[in-house]
């Protein structure tokens, strides 16, 4: 293999790379959608909203035409289906299904899909979302296999690990293992034209600090190195409203258009190969366990319950008159 090329040799790119679209606009629009041969990191605090968004995602993905497999490290596979099947429904879609103790109603309960909505949504799911076996392997190498498996033998494009600590690792020297792993992940997405979504958490921050860095990512700095793009999630519910570092952030806000007082999770781009850094505001809706947009300060119409983007797979043009340069063009 030769050391050099003359960058002559390079091929004119005439087409805009394809990707498929995020589910919230404001996010879509910073990452500019999401292109194959990459990895997405997505990033908190315990118990933050990491994989409630990222299996959003996944349904988003799914429902623009393009097929999806997932490793959940820390779900069940009930856990995981009730999950995304409820995001793939309607509120209206669900009842509410109280827990009985001894012949009588408790105040504990669920709310549950009906039989119709649960046909649908397995019927939706069904041949376009595959489950990583957890019970097989949590090597990273094992992992990609059943990856290559779900990519050669159902054409899926989109992965998801979640998360990365949960990886099986056979050395003391962690730090090493870990960003072998990373780059191994890496290295698929780029051979394979496939985007990997990778979670991973923060460390403990510093008293009073809301806002995580690229910093603060917990493990080694290969996660942040490798991700083209980077997204920290934060809980409005589990900060103190009433400290300065909050109401800095909110000034912060109101600079990208949202007021954070509406906000129940907060969407911070922290790294992209996207158009820009920025925010996105989102609010929760409990019962489908999904995320919408929240309403702009400079909107003036109403919010809706969703922000569908687009909902099958965009065509691509070719664009004649301009070259697009690409630092990865040979992989």
């Amino acid at each position: 293999m030769p050391k050099i090329y003359d960058i002559g040799i390079v091929p004119r790119r005439t087409e805009l790379a394809e990707r498929f679209m995020f589910p919230f606009s404001q996010l879509n629009f910073l990452l500019n959608g999401g292109e194959f041969d990459r990895v997405t990191l997505i990033t908190s605090s315990t118990d933050n909203g990491k994989s409630t968004i990222a299996s959003q995602i996944l349904c988003s993905v799914i429902k623009q035409g393009y097929k999806a497999c997932a490793f959940f490290g820390e779900d069940t596979a009930y856990e995981s289906q009730d999950r995304i099947f409820k995001q793939g429904c309607k509120a209206e879609d669900m009842v509410y299904k109280p827990y009985k103790a001894n012949g009588k109603e408790t105040n504990c309960g669920e709310w549950v899909l009906t039989d119709t909505a649960y046909e649908n949504a397995r019927n939706a799911f069904q041949g376009n979302l595959f489950l990583y076996n957890t019970n097989a392997s949590m090597k990273v190498e094992d992992i990609l296999d059943g990856f290559e498996q779900a990519r050669a033998e159902h054409g899926c494009k989109v992965f998801l690990l979640d998360n990365c600590e949960m990886f099986d690792i056979d050395t003391d020297n962690e730090n090493k293992a870990m960003k072998d792993n990373i780059l191994q992940i890496r290295e698929y997405a780029i051979n394979h034209q496939v985007h990997i979504f990778l979670i991973s958490h923060i460390r403990k921050l510093e008293n009073g600090k809301i806002l995580p860095s690229l910093d603060d990512v917990k493990g080694t700095s290969s996660i942040v190195n490798i991700s083209k793009n980077v997204l920290i999630v934060v809980r409005m519910d589990k900060v103190d409203h009433e400290s300065k570092e909050y109401k800095a952030l909110k000034r912060l806000i109101e600079l990208n258009n949202y007021d954070l007082d509406q906000a129940d999770s907060l969407v911070y781009v922290a790294k992209t190969k996207g158009r820009k850094l920025g925010f996105c505001c989102l609010k929760y809706n409990k019962r489908t366990n999904t995320y919408y947009e929240c309403k702009k300060l400079d909107d003036k119409k109403e919010e809706s319950e969703k922000s569908e983007v687009i909902v099958k797979r965009p065509q691509l043009e070719e664009i004649k008159g301009f070259d697009f340069a690409d630092d990865e063009i040979f992989g």
